[in-house]
């Protein structure tokens, strides 16, 4: 049985827990310590450590489990890869892009496996994309990342570094892109195979912020590609409502589109783009029939731990995260976001409040539909200015 350990006990690592406890009910694993500067858990019967430099002092353990900071998982992995432990990272993988390199090239060295947490590409429904890409939807033409989600005040209180690009003179990395739907990016660029530096060209940017946060909030990016179709990407938390986040692929003979936290996809082989259909009032299906297909989802966890016994292939290897990595590194290393001053409106008491810019879904839609950023669809609210262009080469 393979013994685990798992560093950060609270916030996101209760879901590590979770994980952890159903895979230890199943014989696969056990849990043989924790580690948490904030202290142990009540009611978790197992040796507490202030730090994982502690922990590993007292455990040979085989798989670390990371679920702390952003800023603070580049040292940990690499601890943890150092005690010849394998580990479970929990997105995004690092805070830049140097980092990122670096972990890879620790990890191939080393001989040890570093799975991310983007658990969305544990879900069939990824699979299934590429299936209708490759067979059904025709000359794959555009390529749409659309995220609508409403966080308020509250949600940027929950922690120091929320809200933050550099803290403490170090860099976080938080924001719409990096964090908060991160996974939405890494799906896009799971499903087209980006996979590698050299599967993107550069990045354009419009980074916007309606809290009062350093953070990007509202956010355009266009990933362009040297071969394929780039990849759109439109991101909020300041919705005036909740949607699930879809990547959408739009082809010369149909559509597909994923709703990854629901594991559903919906596509069609009428032509149209769905967001195009938003914007002229246009129902779904009034062309050509939509099928709806739900999908199961492998813990990547359990993927790990079959890829130590078994062999099997990691679905999450850091490696192949290089397309959301260049993202980040795009996010982070371009002017800060600029503010939503005007055309927005809060709703919402104390905590509870939450900004709104005006018409922010119907921007959202035009924007992918086009193909542009939200200051050249006409965006009230949006600047030129906040337009940035990133490329690996001009490091």
């Amino acid at each position: 049985m393979l013994s685990i350990a798992q560093v950060g006990l609270r916030g996101f690592g209760h879901v590590h827990l979770e994980r952890i406890d159903r895979l230890a009910a199943a014989g696969r694993i056990e849990l043989v310590a924790g580690s948490d500067p904030a202290g142990p858990l009540e009611g978790r019967d197992i040796p507490w450590y202030p730090s994982l430099t502690e922990l590993l002092a007292h455990h040979d353990v085989d798989i670390v489990s990371i679920a702390t900071p952003i800023g603070t998982h580049m040292a940990l992995a690499e601890e943890a890869l150092a005690a010849d432990s394998h580990v479970f990272l929990e997105k995004p993988p690092v805070a830049s892009l140097g980092g990122f390199d670096h972990l890879v090239a620790r990890s191939a060295a080393l001989g040890k496996a570093v799975q991310i947490g983007f658990q969305s590409l544990g879900g069939g429904g990824v699979a299934r994309m590429r299936e209708l890409a490759a067979a059904t939807l025709g000359e794959i033409q555009r390529v749409q990342v659309w995220g609508m989600w409403q966080r308020d005040l509250a949600y940027f209180k929950r922690a120091r570094w929320a809200g933050h690009r550099v803290l403490d003179g170090a860099r976080v990395a938080d924001g719409v892109c990096t964090n908060a739907l991160a996974h939405s990016i890494a799906t896009a660029c799971a499903i087209v195979g980006l996979r590698r530096p050299d599967d993107l060209s550069f990045i354009e940017t419009e980074l916007y912020h309606a809290f009062d946060t350093e953070s990007d909030d509202t956010s355009w990016l266009r990933i362009h590609r040297p071969a394929g179709a780039s990849i759109d990407v439109s991101l909020s938390l300041c919705g005036p409502r909740v949607f699930p986040p879809t990547v959408t692929l739009v082809g010369t003979e149909g559509w597909a589109s994923l709703l990854y936290t629901e594991d559903e996809v919906i596509w069609s082989r009428g032509g149209g783009d769905p967001h195009q259909a938003f914007v002229d009032g246009v129902e779904l299906g009034a062309g050509a029939p939509v099928e709806h297909e739900q999908w199961g989802r492998m813990d990547l966890l359990e993927n790990l731990v079959d890829h130590i016994e078994d062999g099997v292939s990691l679905l999450v290897p850091v490696a192949q995260t290089a397309g959301f990595m260049s993202a980040l590194e795009a996010t982070q290393s371009v002017p800060d976001p600029t503010a939503i001053t005007s055309d927005v409106v809060w709703e919402g008491e104390g905590d509870a409040a939450h900004p709104i810019p005006d018409d922010l879904e119907r921007w959202q839609h035009v924007c992918l539909a086009t193909g542009q950023g939200y200051a050249a669809a006409g965006a009230p609210w949006a600047s030129a200015s906040a337009a940035a262009r990133w490329s690996r080469a001009e490091l």
